[in-house]
């Protein structure tokens, strides 16, 4: 049976979610890559770890550590599990996603709990697939985790099965369980975290070395069986962590992670491309660029409308529309970006009576705007307002970044150029400083 969108405004509305990102194979998946600019984005990630996907050579590197930038709900997610599934059918790669979001606390996270995210998926995989893995491969790192998580946390004893666990031979299933205790106390704060983090950064040699010989028991296990020749850790979610924590993990921890002797593909938020810190340490020149509705120079990119217009309504039935204009005016104020199409969507839905008509998206409109009105201020707008008018690209100051983190500020193509989102150039504060702002020169 075909697929086929919501066709109650109430069912569209619940089926929004702002973090889901789509599988491989999901009927409302929309192919972009023409609408971004970004033909060549997979082939460049391939090739940096080590395969051609046009000629199907593989000349690997030992580890590549790889960031892919993007707008906060730029869709990072969604291409990469495309991606994911192109690599896993090369049989060249065996793909470990590990979405931090579910599994750990991003609004506290460190590169420990990152470490033993992903040997815990690991090590779930080659279990519930039925690879084997040799004891002696195993002991190194099932020694190391029990060290950590066996930590009397203020003198109160471990459990009597978790101690049972760790001493215990080693076994993928025993370790994974001494994994999952570890990650579980990440996610949910609990009082021993801190004095856990403690013992791996201070064994931390010894337990990466471990990892790794566990890594290279793995694919040697997967290329044995014919699925693959090397592992590729697809780490998600860490582009939602913020401030200090976004400069701790990828800057400051950054040679932790380079231990790791793998393929790690981290999403990262778009706004560290511009800190000047991550230069000669991770891999970070792949951006996930935005869907365009128009060029540079301000011609139409038909390719951006068509995509958006589909996405919009492989979520909503077209006849919960009064017309097409209502569906373009929602299209040209996302300014391409996808999650915000669908916060647009997600507003019609709730002001709209039976369809969703030009007055239902005036006011979808006015509310998105309202939002970025609740933390712009003046100088902002008039930043905006010379960046929309100057060909001339204006540099990564802190208000820059910021702009562009909190998305009021649009970036496209290669980053060589940037627009102020639609909505926010509905706000009085910027048309004040469009009027105030200096004639620009022919």
């Amino acid at each position: 049976m075909s697929y086929q969108p919501p066709q109650h405004l109430l069912e569209v509305l619940q089926k929004i979610q702002y973090e889901e990102a789509l599988p491989a194979g999901d009927p409302r998946y929309v192919e972009t890559q023409t609408a971004r600019g970004s033909e060549r984005t997979f082939s460049r990630l391939a090739r940096k770890i080590g395969w051609d996907p046009a000629s199907n050579q593989f000349f690997p590197p030992s580890q590549s550590h790889v960031l892919f930038f993007g707008h906060v709900g730029s869709g990072k997610t969604t291409e990469l599990r495309q991606y994911a599934q192109r690599l896993n059918d090369s049989k060249r790669f065996c793909v470990i996603e590990v979405d931090a979001v579910d599994k750990l606390d991003v609004n506290n996270l460190q590169y420990t709990d990152a470490l033993m995210a992903m040997a815990e998926t690991l090590v779930k995989y080659l279990d519930q697939s039925g690879y084997r893995i040799d004891e002696a491969d195993l002991a190194p790192l099932h020694q190391a985790v029990a060290r950590v998580v066996t930590t009397r946390i203020d003198g109160r004893e471990v459990s009597a099965e978790l101690k049972t666990t760790a001493e215990a031979g080693a076994s993928l299933l025993g370790l994974f369980k001494l994994l999952a205790t570890f990650t579980a106390a990440a996610k949910t704060n609990a009082s021993n975290k801190t004095e856990w983090r403690r013992e791996v950064s201070n064994h931390f040699t010894a337990l990466a070395s471990a990892f790794n010989r566990l890594i290279r028991q793995a694919e040697a296990a997967l290329h044995k069986a014919g699925r693959a020749e090397r592992l590729v850790f697809l780490l998600d979610g860490i582009d939602k962590l913020r401030g200090d924590d976004t400069q701790r993990f990828f800057v400051q921890d950054a040679e932790q992670l380079l231990s790791i002797q793998a393929f790690v593909i981290y999403t990262a938020p778009l706004h560290l491309k511009y800190g000047g810190q991550l230069a000669g340490k991770l891999d970070a020149d792949l951006v996930l660029p935005m869907i365009k509705l128009q060029e540079r120079a301000g011609s139409r990119c038909e390719a951006g409308w068509t995509a958006l217009r589909d996405l919009l309504l492989r979520r909503i039935d077209r006849k919960l529309f009064a017309g097409d204009a209502e569906i373009t005016r929602l299209v040209e104020h996302s300014g391409g970006h996808p999650r915000e199409l669908l916060r647009l969507l997600k507003l019609c839905c709730e002001y709209a009576d039976d369809l969703i008509d030009a007055a239902a998206v005036e006011r979808a409109l006015s509310q998105l705007a309202a939002d970025y009105r609740y933390f712009l201020e003046p100088d902002d707008y008039t930043l905006l307002v010379q960046l929309d008018h100057n060909e001339i690209h204006a540099g990564n100051d802190e208000r820059t970044r910021q702009l562009l983190y909190r998305l009021a500020l649009l970036q496209y193509n290669d980053g060589s150029w940037r627009r102020s989102h639609p909505v926010v150039r509905r706000l009085e504060g910027y048309q004040r400083a469009l009027r105030d702002a200096p004639p620009v020169a022919p």
